[in-house]
């Protein structure tokens, strides 16, 4: 109970800014879309590692394998 008390906190917060964000300076302004981006950006790369590992058929790095010599 106490994680969610505490990401309410957080989201409560978040709203306030966001409201108040029509009022702002240019330096908050900034910031915010900065800070956006950033979080932007990091969710864009999860989906693309995702995609690109558990969406490709063949596995690029995989350790090969090495047999014993056949007697001759």
């Amino acid at each position: 109970m106490e994680v969610k008390n505490e990401m309410m906190d957080i989201l409560q917060r978040v709203w306030t800014k966001l409201q108040g964000l029509p009022q702002a300076n240019s330096l908050e302004l900034g910031a915010f879309f900065v800070l956006i981006l950033f979080v932007a950006t990091v969710l864009f790369m999860v989906v693309l590692s995702c995609v690109h590992c558990c969406c490709c058929g063949k596995p690029k790095y995989q350790a090969s394998r090495v047999q014993p010599v056949q007697p001759i």
